[in-house]
């Protein structure tokens, strides 16, 4: 049957060695075309059949080649594989005829390329009947190569198959001694059933040889991690007895170190002890299936540097490589690859053949010259008898029979066999001996003796030698053994340059480390060891890096006295008192050790304790206590003593405590101080209720107890768990629990935006106190708990987070317990209620840094003034004040999207002409995100924000309605943000929009400022100088529109803006007497006018002064030159002049103040404010005059904890001196002085104020609100 993809020839077509190549007239027996391809066949020496074809087109795995005799022949057929497009097969009978086929491999299969019938003798003349077989004793084809040829030889590939072997009638007997010894590979990539077809492979290979003890003998070596002999070379006598050993060998398993196992088979299988036999031909047969995990090289090489041949077989995944660099040559002889275990079987007999025919050839057989045979030329010089004697761990001497005829000289080359560097050395001709020096001890070395001749080097000896260890060290001694020290001797080692001494404690158990030591004598003192302590000492001869075996001794160094009288205390269920007797020699520490059948534990005391503590132990177990003295020299003996621990105690006096809800709280004494695991608590209704049980961690003394009915009574029990498995007795009571009634219609209010209000209603009965817990309602912050007193049913919880919702949880406690909790879920406000009501929301941020009339006295930088119309109050931010708030505290982060900025203020001259921010939000890295700035250069107003997505963007206004702000008065600015546009406000007038994206969230964290300048770094840092009313962010953007900026006199609305209120709650219906009468007014653009008054017509002439006026008129108004010298006062002694440290008290009344002179300031010249129209003065000034008429007396209530901080003032021209007095006392039903006239105008419209003593010897008038910066004046006192 041909192979897949074959179909025989049809009757109509010719057989194939009658078919004619087309055209050419060549008979048909030398070629074969076909339609794919081209078949050459060439007849080679030693019947060797050559096979070449064309290649065929396409992709190809390969080519299968099949030889078989013609139908009825009893041969077999020949298969193999091959790569490339040629092979050749031997053993082929010149009389038979044949068919070759000639398959091309693909991945679907296999198709028909080439074929062709042949018979041997037609196609060449007949060899010589010599060379007519590549093997002994057998007939058929098989494929062979290693002989000269026409034509190179054809090798198999790795993916080859092998071909089919020869018949069974083939034997294999050789005239000399052969040794053949397999090499097995075992490792784990092999498998028990791939393992089976490698030793029917063996037997297969075995079965044609003549085994015997003078014929052919048989080894088996099974390696993997490391090699095994299976049977010498000499173990078996019979072929029955080698194929019964084959059979039953067993798989080994393991890696794959190939290496090492060639090392085996030279060192171990080919000693003669092994069987080896020095005139029988050597061949090593490897199987393996993959490649070597080491290096396997030098091992090969000297194997066969002896002579050896060696075969490399591979199965499957052997790399092809190796097999080539370790087998003999030819390699298409010794090398053979097969794609899997079942192919082994059709190598079996061509491989028996290889090897018969490769140790024929190399047979070592003795040659003698006859005169009919003359002896080669080479063998008259080889010498014989190769013996090695005088064998030291450092040289040999090796001797030789000379050959006939002398050599000129003998190479004697040697080289260690597990790989190396060899050496040499060159001895006259007629010498027959020599000796190796500086030799490695314990080596096996490989050593050739070859002749030297004219043309070259003739036929050599060569021979395996191992040198003898090195000599280890005898007698040893041990000469003086102390507590601490030992020393040893022992007798010199020949050979031996120094010595290695290892000493070890015996009971060690490679818990410690050995220490070491090398000497040059044969002694050593060995100290530091521990007293009453055997120790192993080891020693080894050393010659550089060699080093003999080692020779031990073990020695005791002494002991030292031990504790006495042992005794125990204090014994509970985990630990016990240890008491002993001391002893008389100072003791570093006892060490003391205590073991039962669960293990054993240690620890020590010092050395002047006669007693300890041991623990913790395990109830009710007995142990064994040790105690050992640990002198500064070493230890002494053991004290040895029993005790037996105590039962675990239980735990004890159990309470309840009644909780809210159907919970109890159970309490009770630890059952001991420390060793309790658990503690397992059952609760049961006493009748047939359901058992309800916990287990609490061993360190907790009390549990809660869910469940509890109250019109059920219950059997509470207890017991302790404790470390060492050990259970205590149980512990019970019974329980009864009450009714308790919780509060109801519990109700959450939002005030502001960190407090939520708390009500609810009372329950009945007698309730102590309520217990509230509030927690976030997110979860993401702290569970906090308060107390309320029983008679209450509200509460305000502060400090909240602004814009949060929170759960909070009341219970009612009752002298019997807690009742369970109620609950509900509130909202703190966004924004907090501006008005009083409520109809405004947003966040005042005066009253959030403090700039209110109780609280900015604490404020560094900072003073207030009284304003001139209502109630309102001027803050000053001097310079580098650099007011900061966390955002945390002002709760901006619950600030909406749409919202106003408005803020009332006025820029003085001292205001920096850099940019700086009014108000702004910072991260926490101080990276502002929200915020006002101004730029007194450009005279311009920026808005910034943070969109949603982090991204800074702002909006500029620099129109001329912006730059009124700058020119030193009072202005009102609202800056209305919306979800997409920003829109400016001045004094309540409309100036420009701009459009700006959507605002994101202030951030929860990070810090609020005023006044920062905007090139300034860090939290404190510089600040600009300005005055504020005002502060305000208003939850919503459409305020400007409503406000009718009723602050601003100049927009006041009588209809929709109530007049002024007084900024004194007191008043006088009386009014005082005339001032004196003051100046004319001068006209506008005189230089110098005196102080000038106003008088209006009236009862009792009232008179204004003119000069007050100006200081809190909201424009700026032309100063004249100092007055004259007003008359002298009258003098009142419970009312002195204002000194430094005194302060206006309420209406009426006077703070105590120094007494002192004061003097007037400088008047500074007249500067240029805004530009406005003389008939917006007299306005003004007439508006200010109606409003002190109308209330009888404009007073100034300046009420303050400290004196203002002076700000910069330019001086002015220098004027006449003057001296300062008391106001003049008031008319007949006037107010008098001493009635508490605070203001600048108390007593009487005329009447002058005095104003604040300044730290040197000058006064300063207390700035007015609306008056601008430059109106105040400095003169110098007398």
């Amino acid at each position: 049957m041909p192979p897949p993809g074959c179909q025989r020839p049809s009757k109509t077509q010719k057989p194939f060695h009658e078919q004619e190549l087309g055209g050419g007239g060549v008979p048909a027996h030398k070629w074969l075309f076909m339609a794919s391809g081209r078949l050459r066949l060439a007849v080679l020496p030693e019947d060797r059949l050559q096979m070449k074809w064309s290649e065929s087109e396409g992709s190809s795995l390969g080519y299968l080649v099949q030889v078989k005799p013609m139908a009825g022949d009893a041969e077999q057929d020949v298969m193999l594989t091959t790569k490339a497009p040629k092979a050749t097969v031997g053993g082929l009978s010149p009389s038979k005829g044949y068919t070759a086929q000639i398959f091309r491999l693909t991945g679907s299969g296999t198709t028909l390329l080439a074929q062709r019938e042949f018979v041997s003798k037609s196609l060449t003349p007949p060899l010589e009947p010599s060379r007519r077989a590549c093997a002994w004793g057998g007939a058929g084809p098989w494929p062979c190569s290693g002989w000269s040829s026409p034509e190179p030889p054809v090798a198999s590939s790795p993916s080859q198959d092998p071909p089919t072997l020869a018949s069974p009638q083939f034997r294999c007997t050789p005239p000399t001694p052969v040794d053949m010894i397999f090499l097995v590979d075992g490792s784990w990539s092999i498998g028990h059933s791939h393992f089976q077809q490698v030793k029917d492979f063996l037997a297969s290979v075995i079965e044609p040889f003549d085994i015997g003890p003078d014929k052919v003998q048989v080894g088996l070596t099974q390696y993997s991690g490391d090699p095994q002999t299976e049977w010498d070379l000499s173990t078996f006598g019979a072929k029955e007895d080698v194929l019964a050993a084959v059979r039953s060998l067993r798989y080994k398993g393991g890696n794959t170190f190939t290496g090492l196992a060639l090392s085996h088979v030279l060192e171990q299988n080919l000693r003669p002890g092994a069987g080896s036999r020095p005139e029988a031909a050597t061949a090593v047969i490897l199987v393996t299936d993959g490649k070597s995990q080491d290096d396997a090289r030098a091992a090969g090489r000297a194997l066969k540097d002896l002579g050896v041949d060696i075969f490399a077989v591979g199965v499957k995944n052997a790399d092809e490589a190796e097999l080539q660099l370790l087998a003999s040559r030819p390699l298409d002889i010794t090398v053979h690859n097969v794609q899997d275990f079942p192919q082994l079987g059709t190598l079996a007999g061509l491989l028996s053949r290889l090897i018969c025919q490769k140790v024929q050839g190399r047979s070592r057989a003795p040659v003698t010259s006859t005169a009919g045979s003359p002896s080669s030329p080479d063998t008259l010089f080889t010498p014989t008898s190769l013996v090695v004697t005088q064998v030291t761990s450092s040289s040999v001497h090796l001797s030789w029979t000379p050959a006939p005829q002398l050599p000129l000289k003998y190479r004697i080359v040697w080289q260690p066999s597990r790989g190396g560097a060899p050496r040499e050395v060159v001895v006259e001709g007629p010498a027959s001996s020599t000796e190796l020096h500086n030799l490695t001890a314990g080596t096996q070395y490989l050593v050739s003796v070859l002749p030297v001749l004219r043309a070259g080097f003739g036929e050599g000896l060569r021979r395996l030698v191992t040198t003898a260890p090195l000599p280890p060290p005898q007698a040893l001694a041990l000469a003086a053994v102390t507590p601490r020290t030992i020393r040893l001797t022992w007798q010199p080692s020949a050979g031996a340059t120094r010595y290695l001494v290892r000493c070890l404690s015996a009971s060690a158990k490679g818990q410690e480390e050995g220490r070491e030591v090398r000497v040059g004598q044969p002694e050593v003192l060995l100290d530091g060891l521990e007293p009453g302590r055997d120790y192993d000492v080891w020693v080894q001869s050393l010659r550089g890096a060699e080093a003999s075996e080692a020779r031990g001794i073990r020695a005791r160094t002494s002991t030292l006295v031990p504790p006495g009288h042992l005794s125990f205390s204090d014994v509970s269920h985990d630990s016990a008192r240890v008491s002993w007797e001391g002893v008389s020699k100072p003791v570093r520490l006892f060490r003391i050790s205590f073991a039962s059948s669960d293990g054993s534990h240690s620890g020590e005391a010092p050395g002047n304790a006669t007693s300890a503590t041991v623990g913790p132990l395990s109830s009710s177990t007995a142990y064994s206590v040790r105690i050992t003295c640990l002198y500064p020299g070493g230890s002494s003996s053991v004290l040895t003593g029993r005790l037996t621990t105590r039962k675990v105690p239980s735990p004890s006096q159990l309470s309840v405590t009644e909780l809210p809800g159907d919970e109890v709280r159970l309490e009770w004494t630890a059952a001991a101080a420390s060793g309790v695991l658990v503690y397992q608590i059952k609760w049961t209704p006493l009748g047939d209720g359901k058992a309800h049980e916990i287990s609490v961690p061993g360190h907790r003394d009390v549990a809660v107890l869910p469940g509890l009915r109250s019109h059920l009574e219950y059997e509470i029990t207890i017991l302790a768990y404790y470390r060492d498995g050990a259970r205590s007795d149980p512990v019970s009571l019974r329980y009864t629990p009450p009714h308790r009634s919780p509060p109801s219609d519990l109700a959450l209010a939002s005030k502001s935006p960190d407090s939520l209000q708390v009500s609810w209603t009372p329950p009945s009965g007698h309730v102590l106190h309520y217990r509230l817990t509030y927690v976030p309602a997110s979860g993401s912050g702290p569970e906090k708990s308060i107390s309320v007193p029983g008679l209450s049913n509200h509460v305000t919880l502060p400090n909240l987070l602004a814009a949060s919702k929170y759960r909070v949880l009341v219970s009612a406690v009752y002298g019997a317990g807690e009742s369970r909790p109620v609950s509900a879920i509130g909202h703190t406000a966004a924004c907090p209620a501006l008005s009083p009501d409520g109809s405004l929301s947003g966040f005042d941020l005066m009253a959030a840094f403090g700039l209110v009339e109780k609280e900015y006295a604490s404020i560094r930088g900072v003073a207030m003034e009284p304003s001139a119309f209502g109630r309102a109050r001027t803050f000053t931010l001097f310079k580098d004040a650099q007011l900061t708030r966390r955002a945390s505290d002002v709760h901006l982060a619950a600030l909406p999207p749409e919202h106003t900025v408005v803020f009332l203020l006025r820029l003085l001259p001292e205001t920096p002409r850099e940019t700086f921010a009014l108000w702004q939000m910072t991260a926490e890295h101080s990276q502002p995100v929200l915020g006002v700035l101004l730029d007194a250069g450009r005279k311009s107003l920026t808005y910034f924000n943070h969109d949603p997505r982090a991204t800074l963007q702002e909006v500029t206004f620099d129109l001329p309605e912006v730059r009124r702000i700058f020119f030193g008065s009072f202005h009102k600015v609202h800056v209305a943000v919306g979800r997409s546009k920003v829109r400016l406000y001045v004094d309540c007038r409309k100036v420009a929009e701009r459009p700006m994206g959507e605002a994101g969230s202030p951030p929860v964290t990070g810090f609020v400022m005023l006044g920062r300048l905007a090139k300034a770094r860090g939290p404190r840092s510089s600040s600009a100088t300005f005055q504020l009313q005002m502060l305000q962010i208003v939850c919503n953007d459409s305020w400007a529109e409503e406000d009718m900026c009723c602050e601003l006199p100049a927009s006041k609305d009588g209809e929709s803006c109530p007049a002024f209120s007084s900024s004194c709650a007191c008043s006088s219906q009386t009014p005082g007497p005339p001032g004196p009468q003051g100046p004319p007014l001068p006209r506008v653009g005189s230089s110098g006018p005196q102080h000038a008054a106003l008088t209006r017509p009236g009862t009792g002439s009232r008179r204004v002064d003119f000069s007050v006026l100006t200081r809190f008129s909201p424009l700026p108004l032309f100063q004249g030159l100092p007055g004259p010298k007003g008359e002298r006062g009258e003098k009142v002694s419970e009312a002195p002049v204002q000194g430094p440290g005194a302060s206006w008290g309420v209406c009426g009344r006077h703070r105590p103040r120094a007494t002192g002179h004061s003097t007037w300031p400088h008047g500074p010249s007249a500067l240029q404010g805004e530009p406005q129209s003389l008939a917006t003065i007299y306005q003004l000034v007439n508006q200010a005059c109606e409003s002190a008429i109308q209330t009888h007396v404009l007073k100034f209530h300046h009420e303050s904890a400290r004196a203002p901080r002076p700000i910069l003032q330019a001086l002015g021209h220098p004027s006449s001196h003057g001296e300062a007095w008391l106001p003049g006392r008031g008319g007949r039903d006037g107010p008098h002085p001493e009635d508490g006239g605070t203001g600048p105008l108390a007593g009487g419209v005329g009447a002058t104020a005095a104003p604040s003593q300044s730290p040197a010897g000058s006064s300063v008038w207390p700035r007015h609100p609306l008056h601008p910066p430059w109106a105040g004046v400095r003169r110098q006192g007398p």
